[in-house]
């Protein structure tokens, strides 16, 4: 796994992404040479044709990420797949449009975007079968030894189990250390399961020598918590102590990060909230006109250190009555678009909200929530968010979340969160109204 915007990727997916990059951009040149009227190295070289394959290529590879076909690397319905790459190809011929209405100079022939594109889909369409079904079940490159007993050990199993696309097995799980600290107890464990990495669950003075002797062999030894963290991309909240959070300031968010992203949060809400001032408009007068009440809908919920603030959404439903079919249309469209969410700009404004961070739950339940999770109060250290890590990692999650789970996601944001995983986390949300639209 490689580690980017401070998020561990598996390297399978960035195989992927080089491979289907160099196809549309081989895909897009042989379009070019294959019309004779065109002078390949002229267009190219002279013409800003390699500035126009570039950015079709980008318009591509962007099309790909937004229907979360790196997220989903592995093929599951070959029609589905189909469909998915020709909705690229079509979202790649409106951005050229855009692109030549803007700059003429990069504009690309038709017939050759044209050919391209079905060079670039039959051939995507074409790896993707070939990787999920030849490369994708020997990806599984790293073996992992999992020692002792430890329910992180068991959790770090349930997930690889579940995710053959990140690449990791696990070779085998000793739960009894005991005999493990007798002479040639790990050589012989090493010999049977053949790891390339050991995780231990717990820290054993007995074992701390043979470990040590392995590190210098070559073997990576890790912990269970660090390597739950890596894989999992969230905290383990059972492999964490009060010592810990007392001893250490990795889930201590800097002050002065806090401080720059407070002004670049409300830069941008300033800015969409310009931009987006005609869709405000209509909206309020569309909610006003066939919903009645008041435009904004209040929530109250509980904010940095706890403190309960109003968030505001515009309102989806009428209040106090049951919605007739063209109010549960226009509910639907507000809540499809994120539409629905955009008032919360004003909160990140008065200081209340950030763009990103956890989700702000409602204050009436914090007490309960304090003294039935551990370090839950922990995840007031920031801002609540208009998105953030826990939301994007389970939207696809059935049912009402997982409020453990969402905290290991907290505490992780909390532990890593840098300007690059924000830009990471706002391209996660936007890909994922576009995919299944607004949740309110």
């Amino acid at each position: 796994m490689i580690r980017l915007f401070r998020v561990y990727i598996p390297a399978s997916t960035l195989v992927l992404l080089a491979l289907e990059t160099a196809i549309i951009i081989s895909a897009l040149c042989i379009a070019v040479y294959a019309f004779g009227d065109l002078d390949p190295l002229d267009y190219l070289l002279n013409n800003l044709g390699m500035v126009s394959v570039a950015l079709v290529s980008f318009s591509f590879i962007a099309g790909v990420y937004f229907q979360d076909l790196y997220s989903q690397v592995r093929v599951k319905s070959r029609l589905l797949l189909g469909q998915q790459l020709l909705l690229v190809a079509g979202s790649v011929f409106l951005v050229q449009a855009l692109i030549s209405a803007v700059s003429p100079d990069l504009y690309m022939p038709f017939r050759v975007i044209l050919l391209g594109s079905l060079i670039a889909v039959v051939s995507l369409f074409a790896a993707r079968l070939l990787f999920s079904a030849y490369v994708l079940p020997r990806v599984a490159a790293e073996r992992l030894l999992l020692i002792g007993e430890n329910p992180v050990l068991d959790d770090l199993n349930r997930h690889l189990d579940q995710h053959p696309e990140l690449g990791i097995q696990v070779a085998g799980h000793i739960r009894e250390t005991g005999p493990l600290s007798q002479p040639s107890g790990f050589e012989e464990l090493i010999r049977e399961y053949q790891p390339n990495g050991i995780v231990v669950g717990l820290p054993d003075a007995r074992l701390a020598s043979e470990l040590l002797e392995l590190r210098f062999l070559g073997y990576s030894i890790q912990d269970a918590a660090g390597t739950y963290a890596k894989i999992c991309n969230r905290e383990g909240l059972l492999a964490l102590t009060p010592t810990r959070l007392l001893s250490s300031k990795e889930f201590e968010p800097s002050t002065r990060e806090l401080f720059f992203q407070a002004i670049v949060d409300r830069l941008i809400a300033v800015t969409c909230l310009v931009v987006l001032l005609p869709f405000i408009l209509l909206t309020a007068v569309l909610i006003k006109l066939f919903l009645g009440g008041s435009v904004f809908e209040k929530q109250l919920r509980a904010g940095l250190h706890g403190i309960p603030f109003q968030r505001l959404y515009f309102r989806v439903a009428p209040p106090n009555a049951q919605p007739k079919p063209l109010q549960k249309r226009l509910g639907r469209l507000l809540t499809r678009t994120g539409m629905y969410a955009v008032p919360q700009f004003l909160n990140v404004l008065a200081g209340q909200m950030s763009l990103v961070g956890p989700r702000p739950h409602r204050p009436e339940f914090t007490p309960e929530l304090t003294r039935c999770i551990p370090f839950y109060p922990h995840r007031f250290k920031v801002g609540p968010g208009m998105t953030g890590w826990s939301q994007i990692q389970m939207k696809h999650q059935a049912g009402p979340p997982d409020t453990l789970q969402e905290l290991e996601y907290d505490l992780y944001y909390i532990k890593y969160a840098a300007p690059m995983m924000n830009i990471f986390i706002i391209l996660q949300s936007i890909k994922n109204i576009m995919l299944w639209g607004g949740r309110p």
